[in-house]
């Protein structure tokens, strides 16, 4: 992928702060890719406690691929809170 224009740097790091907003407390962002595959894909890798996990959206654009994140985010949040449980339960 072609480096990113200052907008298109500063669109990202507000990617990052929704995604932190709306994984909640507790859990950190580590990274976040865009990543150039028949359309774009944001890849957010974060972590809770001892548990990382990634997601992915997809879309034509990067403003699309954000929404496909979110809605996978919502899923992906749950399904890491539950390992994290299971986990910290053995």
């Amino acid at each position: 992928m072609e480096a990113l224009t200052e907008a298109e740097a500063r669109y990202l790091e507000r990617v990052v702060e929704d995604c932190s907003e709306l994984l909640g407390p507790g859990v950190d962002v580590d990274d976040v890719a865009v990543l150039e595959d028949f359309g774009v894909v944001l890849r957010l890798s974060y972590h809770l406690g001892g548990v990382s996990w990634s997601s992915e959206g997809r879309g034509a654009t990067v403003t699309a691929a954000h929404a496909d994140l979110r809605q996978r985010l919502v899923l992906d949040r749950l399904r890491m809170a539950t390992v994290a449980i299971y986990r910290s339960a053995k």
